[in-house]
């Protein structure tokens, strides 16, 4: 299903909720209305919300208890949040100045460091799943820091929700906020910045058990020792008797060593770049072999000297290549062979003669247009797949993975998933917290600020005014900025 058709299912269920909420509702279903009631639930167009008083006790007492280790866990995501304000701000500032001299050019984004994250546009709509149990995750674990800091504060919880707008999950606390405005300014930080500290602590653990996985599955997996066939198409041309299989593992193609999907890759591309090989093939296996017919030239440059009964069986025209300190030559320039026997007993690569290094060998390379190739895979495990095409074709149709399982029953499926689920448990639990703590209406900056200039400017005499134009000035500018670059990269995404 294309991405089209699974906004199309998403927002038809939404859909379908709605009316059938107003349906039940309208008829007065005395059940429907005691269910929505006791779980909490309230259903809108295109919004689910989800509130419950059901963790409050629970909540309490985890913040009630290791009252040490609390005020200290706190108190420390205070300093955090305040070292990172005025860095938040000044990467703010260098974004837009950024996007200011780049002008109306969106080829320079030198100065992008936030990033939005949209499905379908720079997040593959496969990985939609990972996209809204992360985004759910990482706000449930900042409300929750909130949660637990004003427990410990001693203000009332009224209870905590979720809240989900189509397909984004939003989290979302409900205290006393008189309370917490009659708290000592010292205390009401650590309410405020518990959020943004939960969502660097959570980041920073996804980063690490992300930077240690190949660490953590050593006993289970091997990486840098070839790629994983996972997947191969239907209509691969690798598929065969002959061809590639799934659990093979990869370790050369050609003559370009295969260490991780990278090297896949750049292999895949040299290949497509550059000539098919030669070989260096002994002399006799030549003469014995060797089928040739008066070589004839194609349209496209390509020799032939073949029959049709030759090429059918797998033999291809090669070309003898003289290098300056070739042996004598006593072949045709021209030789029919059988492809797969000709470089299963190759000696080496090579582009010329003199690369061979004994003398009774010769270079031969494969007359071929310049798109089709021969690729050699070599695999641990089974014999050689010899592939005449283009390699564009396999990269297309066969997926690999870097994690090559040391036992038959193992799949890469579950480190491959860990390790996508903490890039996005680090991208969006670091993202939130960055935007989070910059001074922006609407967000934990704002509070933060305030409580901020508060503190600084309690000494000085008859100050309400200055302290309210001074928050009001930094809160509006930091929005501005914000909404700037936002709008600023959703344009240059989606255009």
């Amino acid at each position: 299903m294309d991405a089209l058709g699974i906004l199309i299912v998403i927002a038809l269920i939404h859909c379908l909720l709605f009316f059938f909420d107003i349906f039940f509702k309208s008829c007065s279903h005395f059940p429907y209305l005691y269910f929505l009631e006791n779980t909490g639930l309230e259903i809108r167009l295109f919004r689910l919300t989800w509130f419950t008083t059901a963790f409050n006790r629970k909540i309490i007492k985890w913040g009630m208890s290791r009252s040490r280790f609390w005020t200290a866990w706190f108190n420390a995501g205070v300093i955090i949040t305040i070292v990172l304000l005025p860095i938040v701000i000044i990467i703010l500032l260098k974004m837009t100045f950024s996007m200011w001299r780049a002008g109306s050019s969106s080829d320079d984004n030198s100065g992008v460091i936030l990033e939005p994250m949209l499905p379908g546009v720079n997040v593959p709509f496969s990985e939609i799943g990972y996209y809204a149990i992360t985004l759910a995750i990482c706000t449930i674990v900042h409300e929750l820091g909130h949660a637990l800091a004003a427990a410990r504060e001693d203000v009332q919880l009224f209870g905590i929700g979720l809240f989900i707008f189509f397909t984004i999950p939003i989290a979302y606390v409900d205290m006393n906020s008189e309370q917490t405005a009659a708290l000592p300014l010292k205390n009401q930080l650590r309410i405020m910045c518990a959020g943004v500290w939960h969502n660097i602590i959570l980041a920073t653990v996804a980063a690490a058990v992300l930077v240690f996985s190949a660490w953590l599955w050593a006993p289970l997996y091997s990486l840098d020792s070839g790629v994983y066939v996972k997947t191969i198409l239907p209509n691969s041309p690798m598929l065969g008797p002959t061809g590639l299989l799934e659990r093979d593992v990869i370790y050369k193609l050609n003559n370009c060593p295969v260490r991780n999907s990278e090297d896949w890759y750049d292999c895949m591309l040299h290949a497509v770049q550059h000539s098919s090989p030669g070989y260096c093939v002994k002399q006799s296996f030549i003469q014995d072999y060797d089928e040739s017919v008066p070589a004839k030239q194609k349209t496209n440059g390509v020799v032939n000297c073949c029959t049709t009964d030759s090429e059918t069986s797998g033999s291809l025209c090669f070309e003898y290549i003289e290098g300056p300190q070739a042996a004598p030559l006593h072949l045709p320039p021209h030789s029919c062979l059988p492809a797969r026997a000709m470089i299963n007993q190759s000696q080496n690569f090579c582009q010329t003669s003199h690369e061979c290094l004994s003398h009774d060998t010769h270079c031969l390379k494969p007359s071929l247009d310049n798109v089709t190739k021969i690729v050699q895979i070599k695999r641990k495990v089974n014999k050689d797949v010899l592939y005449i095409g283009h390699p564009a074709d396999i990269y297309r149709t066969v997926d690999v993975s870097d994690w090559v399982p040391k036992y038959s029953f193992l799949h890469p499926r579950l480190p491959e998933s860990l390790a996508l689920f903490c890039k996005y448990i680090t991208a969006f639990s670091g993202g939130l917290a960055f935007v989070n703590v910059a001074p922006c209406f609407f967000l934990d900056g704002q509070y933060i600020i305030s409580i901020l200039v508060l503190y600084l400017l309690n000494s000085i005499p008859h100050n309400k005014n200055i302290r309210e134009a001074t928050i009001l000035t930094v809160t509006s500018i930091a929005t501005l900025l914000l909404i700037i670059n936002v709008m600023y990269l959703l344009i240059n995404k989606l255009l």
